[in-house]
């Protein structure tokens, strides 16, 4: 055999290949799972910016609240120390 016979085999065999078309039931139901994940992905997404904008909005005063009365109160107390007041 000569590599023209060979090639002219092969593509015989090509030609006798069966021709895949996609399958529409099949790709709906991908279509349908990746918009479903997507919407998942949406709502965890929405719940994290709910949970950051609560920690932005009322977390992060009350931390920074707390370390001003904490401070007041050493301040004040380190002056009546010093005034001779617990003495």
């Amino acid at each position: 055999m000569t590599s023209d016979n060979t090639c002219d085999a092969s593509l015989e065999e090509l030609r006798r290949l069966q021709v895949l078309a996609p399958d529409p039931q099949r790709a709906a139901r991908v279509r349908m799972r990746c918009r479903a994940q997507l919407g998942r992905r949406q709502k965890r997404q929405a719940r994290r910016e709910l949970i950051a904008g609560f920690a932005r909005r009322t977390l992060a005063p009350v931390v920074v609240g707390g370390f001003c009365v904490i401070y007041i109160f050493s301040l004040v107390t380190t002056t009546l120390r010093l005034r001779g007041v617990f003495e």
